[in-house]
């Protein structure tokens, strides 16, 4: 490896950690541990009903760590789970009136600031920086996969 790839990676890496010590910053300033504020994240974003299997796909999080982030924010009366007719346990996510109150105060105003962030790039930087994240992406999953580290 040239020391050029060596930067690119040290770069990627310490990229990841400021991101992900921003968004932990921003939940702690919301007053709720992270995985909470990704759950209300999603619930405010997302245009359809959303379960906790679907959370554990969007958020990449585990599965205890997501159920115990919603029935904390169901106890607290931010949301509220309802049964899915024909299905053996599987439930909708809902905010209620007070979820949906508190998503405004706090996701929906990071999810703005990330919108005007990414209008100030500008539509051609922002379409090249995902395309490169996701071609990024796509070789290192087939990296790890040849190395026996990821699934295939």
């Amino acid at each position: 490896m040239n020391n050029a790839e060596k930067e690119f990676l040290m770069n990627i890496s310490a990229q990841e950690k400021q991101y992900d010590a921003l968004y932990r910053g921003v939940a702690s300033r919301f007053g709720m541990p992270d995985c909470a504020m990704w759950v209300l994240y999603f619930l405010i974003a997302s245009d359809e009903t959303l379960t906790q299997q679907d959370l554990i796909e969007r958020m990449m999080f585990p599965k205890q760590t997501i159920n115990s982030a919603v029935m904390g924010l169901a106890k607290k009366g931010l949301l509220e789970l309802r049964m899915i007719p024909g299905t053996r346990n599987r439930k909708r996510i809902l905010l209620t009136e007070s979820g949906v109150e508190r998503a405004h105060d706090t996701v929906e105003r990071m999810r703005q600031a990330e919108e005007r962030a990414a209008a100030g790039m500008g539509s051609e930087k922002t379409e090249q920086f995902a395309e490169l994240y996701r071609e990024f992406f796509s070789a290192l999953q087939r990296e790890f996969q040849k190395e026996g580290l990821a699934d295939e």
